[in-house]
């Protein structure tokens, strides 16, 4: 009878394991990104009253005999199915819609995982946590260590103009972010003699430079007019240039934002200088206004001049920064300079994510955070929509994958297993209380 008793005990203690686990997945309902648990049993050992034995030539075989002496917890699982999204409207929040984690670290420098991606930004600038852990960023599109560079945002900017730039090596897709790769360029031009001179010319191409497009100039000028040569001294445009593609016409000039010498551009020639709102102080920087998370888990910083700064990974998988002024100009690679006593060198903007092999290895802590665990395997990081990693949804967060039902319904069994498990240990002992008083 003794025997009885110790299997319904390890029934109901099974049971209330159980409705721990349901109470906390219960408890965490409308915790962002979490991921409900469940657990699975396993029989403990069998006393074997006989191991049977094979048939022979003379008699048949006969079964195992055993006794189970109960049931113990085979594991609790983890369920990192991604929950829904739930809208908030808000610019900081974002959603993983897929595979990954964010990747946080705190004042230590020790990361850790999480999917809770309500960020806010701290009076320093930094992308954190509600806890207040700083958000890492990538360091390129895959890899297989992490980066330490944190995400932070310069509170304000200044733009400078180069003394008497020469752009004749900008490219024509960098003129005012204007993307003028075909087409034709039609123009009236002006020798210093007065005489007019009618110009259509093919646009070289994409990789084309200022340089180009001036020596086509002139090279279709005297080509086609006679009257027009070197000693006629320098061009001067009377009118607009017309920039024809695709049957559409525009302005050059308008969209390029060069002058109307051809020979610099004070929107191209501009260099943009981030700098810390704590440690910078001149009255004509600019000042954030709001700041958003992108499609691609990248951060999109509104000035209050109508300027956004972002980043971008350009092909060679670099992280380049991207500034775009008020005018729709668009200023990147080494135009845009950091001020290293303010802003780190290697800071960006685009939101680093880890994937794993086995994600149910890792091990579970307070904030919505996951830390490394023995069986994780090897971690991977990158970014969103590249590889592996899923896509960002913005203005919103994940929610609970918990499903209600289910652990009410689990919830139940539980309950049902440590009352039948009762009765059992009751009728045990009420069998051994009845086998006492034979002795009597």
């Amino acid at each position: 009878m003794s025997q009885a008793l110790h299997t319904a005990s390890t029934g109901i203690n099974a049971g209330q394991s159980q409705i721990n686990v349901i109470a906390n997945n219960v408890a965490n309902i409308k915790t962002t990104a979490y991921k409900s648990a469940n657990m699975v049993f396993e029989t403990l050992y069998s006393n074997n009253l006989s191991y049977g034995s094979a048939a022979t030539k003379n008699g048949g075989g006969t079964n195992p005999k055993q006794i189970g002496l109960g049931v113990k917890i085979g594991g609790i699982t983890r369920n990192f199915t991604p929950g829904n999204f739930v809208s908030t409207g808000r610019d900081l929040d974002c959603m993983i819609s897929g595979t990954g984690f964010f990747v946080v670290q705190d004042a230590s420098g020790k990361q850790f995982f999480t999917r809770d991606g309500v960020f806010d930004i701290d009076s320093d600038g930094n992308l954190v946590t509600q806890a207040g852990l700083k958000v890492v960023g990538a360091k390129s599109s895959y890899s297989n260590a992490s980066s330490d560079r944190t995400v932070k945002i310069p509170k304000n900017l200044y733009r400078v103009i180069q003394g008497d730039p020469d752009i004749n090596t900008k490219t024509l897709t960098e003129l005012n972010n204007a993307s003028i790769t075909s087409g034709i360029i039609k123009a009236r031009v002006t020798d210093n003699n007065g005489n007019i001179h009618e110009v259509e010319l093919q646009v070289p191409g994409k990789d084309a430079t200022i340089a180009d497009l001036i020596n086509g100039f002139n090279a279709s000028l005297n080509g086609t007019d006679a009257s027009f040569s070197a000693e006629n001294g320098t061009i001067s445009y009377s009118g607009d240039i017309e920039f024809i593609s695709e049957g559409t016409t525009s302005n050059f000039l308008g969209e390029t934002g060069l002058s109307s010498n051809n020979k610099t551009s004070e929107e191209i020639s501009q260099i943009v200088k981030l700098q810390d709102v704590i440690n910078y102080n001149d009255k004509n920087a600019i000042s954030s206004a709001s700041t958003s998370i992108d499609e691609n888990g990248v951060l999109v910083v509104t000035y209050n001049d109508g300027s956004i700064l972002t980043q971008f990974i350009d092909e060679a998988e670099t992280v380049q920064w991207k500034y775009i002024t008020p005018e729709g100009v668009t200023i990147t690679g080494d135009d845009v300079l950091r001020e290293s006593t303010s802003l780190r060198e290697d800071a960006n903007f685009v939101i680093e994510l880890a994937t794993m092999v086995n994600p149910e290895g890792l091990v579970s802590l307070n904030n919505n955070l996951w830390e490394w665990g023995p069986d994780v395997g090897d971690i991977f990081y990158g970014v969103a929509g590249e590889m592996a990693f899923g896509a960002i949804e913005p203005g919103g967060y994940e929610g609970s994958n918990v499903d209600i039902a289910s652990e009410l319904s689990n919830m139940i069994m539980a309950q049902r297993m440590i009352q039948m498990n009762s009765r059992v240990f009751g009728t045990a002992s009420s069998v051994m209380e009845t086998l006492s008083y034979l002795g009597q």
